[in-house]
């Protein structure tokens, strides 16, 4: 069943969310509240407006992103998470869902990695961004992974 232009444009509304969250972040180190709010708003709309659903039932994509808030603020309670990072993961999550879970992890801890090795090069930019990174900038590229097959589909 082809999935409707709605549920489509929704998609694509939130790949534009997910990287103007990773750009706020990297240029201010804030993700704004209201980015995760409108991702979880549109996964409502994609979900409502395809008859198949987004891959499972919506509430288990509920589930996924409630773990992965649930983590994030366990992370930011620890200081080593930002609470904007812990919103945008789990609204990355929430579209995610459980079929794509893992490869979104993954990317996310290969996206993390890769940020961390470039605040270790001996640059004055990179010395200043270690004390904060901008982890935004590690969750919107497995999020556009997730994402961009459901806006093209």
């Amino acid at each position: 069943m082809e999935i409707s232009w709605i549920a489509r444009a929704a998609a694509c509304i939130a790949c534009a969310l997910f990287a103007a969250g990773a750009v706020t972040d990297l240029r201010g180190r804030t993700v704004p509240n209201a980015i995760p709010l409108a991702l979880l708003a549109l996964f409502a709309v994609h979900a409502a407006s395809d008859p198949a659903g987004p891959g499972g039932f919506p509430w288990v994509h509920l589930a996924v992103g409630a773990a992965l808030l649930a983590a994030g603020f366990a992370l930011w309670w620890t200081g080593k998470f930002g609470a904007g990072d812990a919103k945008l993961a789990a609204a990355a999550g929430l579209w995610a869902g459980p079929a794509d879970l893992a490869m979104f992890l993954f990317g996310l801890g290969a996206c993390a990695l890769a940020l961390a090795a470039f605040s270790l090069l001996p640059l004055e930019r990179t010395r200043r961004m270690r004390a904060e990174l901008p982890f935004a900038v590690a969750i919107a590229p497995p999020a556009l992974a997730v994402t961009i097959p459901r806006a093209l589909s």
